[in-house]
Formats: C-alpha cells, sequence, structure tokens
C-alpha cells in the first residue's frame, strides 16, 4: 500500500462528520499489564491484560447548532456514541465511546480552540466491550 497523507482524515461522533472543525485526531491502543516476575526470573515476565482504546481530537471550536461542541457537550456523563475514524479517509475504526474529557481555550492571541477525548466502549450503545471494527 501507498504512504497516504493525513489531509483526508475523517472523523464523526454521534453521527456528525467533524473533519471541517479538526486539525488532530488520535486513535490509541494500549494494553495494561500485570507483573508476574518472581526471584528466579532473569528479566522482568509480564501478562497482557484487556486491550483499550482512547481517541483524542482537537480543532477550531463552534458553538454552532450543528457543531462539534452541541454534540460533544451533550454526550458528557451518557452512554456510549458511536463514532468513525477514517485516518486516509476510506479505510478505518469504528465502535461506540464515552466522552471522557472536554476542553475549551479562548486565548486573546488565538483562535477559540477544542480538545475532547474519548474510550472506546464497546460495539453498540449499552457497553458490551466489544472491540473496535476495523473496516
Amino acid at each position: 500500500m501507498a504512504r497516504v497523507h493525513g489531509a483526508n482524515a475523517d472523523f464523526s461522533f454521534d453521527s456528525i462528520a467533524m473533519e471541517s472543525w479538526l486539525n488532530s485526531v488520535t486513535l490509541n491502543f494500549s494494553v495494561p499489564e500485570a507483573e508476574i516476575t518472581s526471584f528466579s526470573d532473569v528479566y522482568g515476565n509480564y501478562l497482557a491484560g484487556k486491550p483499550t482504546a482512547t481517541i483524542d481530537i482537537a480543532g477550531a471550536w463552534d458553538g454552532a447548532v450543528s457543531g462539534p461542541d452541541v454534540t460533544i457537550f451533550g454526550e458528557l456523563g451518557l452512554e456510549g456514541e458511536e463514532y468513525d475514524f477514517e485516518p486516509d479517509g476510506t479505510t478505518g475504526y469504528d465502535g461506540f465511546s464515552i466522552v471522557t474529557a472536554y476542553s475549551i481555550t479562548a486565548s486573546v492571541d488565538a483562535p477559540v480552540t477544542f480538545s475532547a477525548s474519548f474510550r472506546h466502549n464497546g460495539g453498540a450503545a449499552a457497553a458490551d466491550a466489544a472491540a473496535p471494527t476495523r473496516a
């Protein structure tokens, strides 16, 4: 496969396409580990836990009804909503996630920006622990 540029990335949350406002999307997969090293081991010994995925987005804030502010703010503390992230604009990852953080920054010498964080929470609105889908 050829290398691709991130300029064509797509991201949507709760059925709202947000690429018009975003300038950064990061999808992180991580696996917690439990140390099981014994005194007789030569090196550290670990067991993998259950994987998790988080998403961080950032961009230009827009308070319009159809913008990201209304969508993200409205989902704070609620059940998971569908997300879709396509780093190249065609192939990507989807599932459901909860909003874990939302920040708005206004500065006298810069545009108003926002950032938000999400945690993958399964394959349905109700938490079901299903893995993200790669499509």
